[in-house]
């Protein structure tokens, strides 16, 4: 009856700790967050590991409108939009240089991003 009662214990803590660990999406890629607030991005250059899912978290009230401007692969923009929360999440698989801007406010709004192999860099 004691074992039965410790290993409930262990298998709760394990649960735990698996739903507080951050940086781990349900699929099991790492996750980045790029924060959009008012008139900017933070941080503006970041490094991440090839298989990231990089989410855009609006913070501020202003109206944005994040587009990919170059880089591997096809499309990706967010909405344009004011609302707060995540408005943009992608997993970027390839690795390269990508420019990212705000059409709305393109000369305080830009992200120069790294995806490269191996761990990402935060």
């Amino acid at each position: 009856m004691h074992w039965r009662r410790m290993l409930g214990s262990i298998a709760v803590i394990a649960l735990v700790a698996a739903a507080v660990t951050p940086g781990a999406h349900a699929r099991g890629e790492p996750e980045a967050t790029i924060t959009v607030g008012n008139n900017f991005l933070s941080p503006a250059k970041k490094t991440i590991a090839a298989g990231t899912k990089l989410e855009f978290r609006w913070v501020g009230g202003v109206r944005h409108h994040i587009v990919k401007t170059k880089g591997p692969g096809g499309d990706v923009r967010s909405p344009a939009t004011s609302a707060r929360g995540i408005n943009l999440a992608h997993t970027f698989n390839k690795r390269g240089t990508y420019k990212f801007i705000c059409t709305i406010h393109p000369t305080e709004m830009h992200l120069n991003l790294t995806v490269a192999g191996g761990s990402a860099h935060q």
